[in-house]
């Protein structure tokens, strides 16, 4: 039977669910593919310190640069993340005539009209499913299933730690700082969290989405990001009463103005489908007019679902080791992206109790042309929170209100803004 042989590079929590699987799964891999998947050589720069790379049947090395060049290597799988030094040997590797197969989202959001160019000029594929919301097949959907679709508009929940310090937050009454809490001890959240909680890891996942969905580059700084740092028990408490509930959601939309692409907790329906996806799951909404909304959700991360996904990317290529490697994007053209776009909001300020506060606040509003849908104060010591529902307002005037409203002195916490979002409802 013939062989696919794989270099490995970064055996950390990924790298060492997919040699298990490797090893633990090999005679149903040899039935479904027709290949003996092997692993070669695998390099980790710790590689003494971890007990499970000892006594194998590959080589392990510190040396990346060396495995990549290594001629009884078919596929280097890359699993360090990153920009550098995974940019050089992802090209390195397709250069020397190999495949590909990442888990990096950083790399790809960045460079990916680089990396998808010399896939091409070398004629050597580029794994990626496992990039974006672990085991779901979100990317093969966008660029195989839908492949003659025109996708109008996409919402995700790309990020597990969020999701689950919302979840939290909304059915426990939780304080945000404690619900991170149980996401670090869970394992669901790192020591320094801000790389999630920020919101600029799903905006990197929205980055690669959007240019395969709509197939012109998108690049991470295309999409402005806001995170969930600043959301209160009270804020889902005001969602549920309005029928809600929060979700940091990613969002791309197809507009006459451009696209909208955007990383923000929004408000959204307790009845829609994304309303359900609680926990650490992730979840992918489409709307296209040939296939109609669709959803896909699962595990979006963890050792075992990000594994798996890049296991089917070698599994793929080892069926098709020498086809035409998929085209990933046709060209290099920029997405022309809507720097400005119209919602409703829900706001929240925190004040003093004083006469005078909310007729400042909807002065300022108004002169900004914002109307106020309705009005909430809670009662309470000092400061109150006060939440206003606005109708329709661009994005443009709502901040620069914000920024008069935060720098009165009434005025005692930056104001929370959540856009109210309508999935499918184009």
């Amino acid at each position: 039977m013939k062989e696919l042989r794989i270099g490995l590079i970064g055996a950390g929590t990924v790298g060492r669910g997919l040699i298990e699987l490797l090893q633990t799964r090999a005679e149903v891999l040899r039935k479904r593919t027709g290949k003996e998947l092997k692993i070669v050589a695998v390099a980790d720069r710790s590689y003494a310190k971890k007990d499970f790379l000892k006594n194998q049947s590959f080589d392990v090395t510190d040396d990346a640069s060396g495995l990549v060049q290594r001629a009884d290597i078919d596929v280097v799988v890359e699993l360090i993340g990153g920009l550098d030094p995974a940019k050089q040997w992802v090209m390195d590797a397709l250069k020397s005539g190999k495949h590909v197969v990442t888990a990096n989202k950083a790399l790809l959001a960045n460079h990916g009209a680089e990396i998808f160019r010399q896939a091409r000029e070398s004629g050597k594929e580029v794994g990626l499913e496992a990039a974006v919301a672990g085991a779901l097949p979100v990317i093969r959907n966008l660029r195989r299933v839908w492949v003659g679709s025109e996708i109008q508009e996409m919402f995700g929940i790309l990020n597990g730690t969020c999701n689950f310090i919302i979840t939290r937050m909304q059915k426990e009454n939780m304080a945000y700082e404690d619900a991170l809490k149980i996401a670090q001890e869970k394992g669901f959240a790192e020591a320094d969290p801000a790389f999630d909680v920020s919101g600029r890891d799903a905006a990197q996942k929205l980055a690669i989405l959007s240019t395969l969905a709509f197939d012109h580059l998108v690049q991470e700084s295309d999409i402005r990001v806001e995170g969930i740092t600043e959301l209160s028990p009270l804020d889902h408490a005001m969602a549920m009463r309005m029928g809600k509930v929060i979700r940091l959601l990613a969002v791309a939309k197809k507009a006459s103005d451009g696209y909208h692409l955007r990383v923000h907790p929004a408000l959204i329906s307790s009845h829609h489908l994304l309303a359900s996806v609680e926990e650490e799951n992730n979840a992918l909404f489409t709307e296209d007019p040939y296939c109609g909304p669709t959803m896909i959700v699962g595990r979006g991360a963890g050792g075992f679902p990000t594994a798996s996904a890049v296991l089917g990317d070698i599994a793929a290529i080892a069926r098709n080791p020498e086809n035409e490697p998929e085209v990933w994007l046709s060209g290099e053209e920029s997405l022309k992206v809507a720097a400005d776009a119209s919602y409703r909001f829900y706001l929240r300020f925190r004040t003093l109790d004083r006469a005078g506060v909310l007729a400042s606040i909807s002065r300022v509003l108004s002169d900004h042309e914002i109307s106020i849908a309705s009005m909430h104060q809670e009662e309470g010591p000092e400061p109150v929170d006060v939440v206003i529902l606005t109708h329709h307002a661009r994005e443009s005037q709502l901040f620069g209100a914000l920024d008069i409203i935060n720098a009165m002195e009434m005025v005692r916490a930056p104001t929370v803004a959540l856009r109210l979002e309508e999935p499918g409802q184009k």
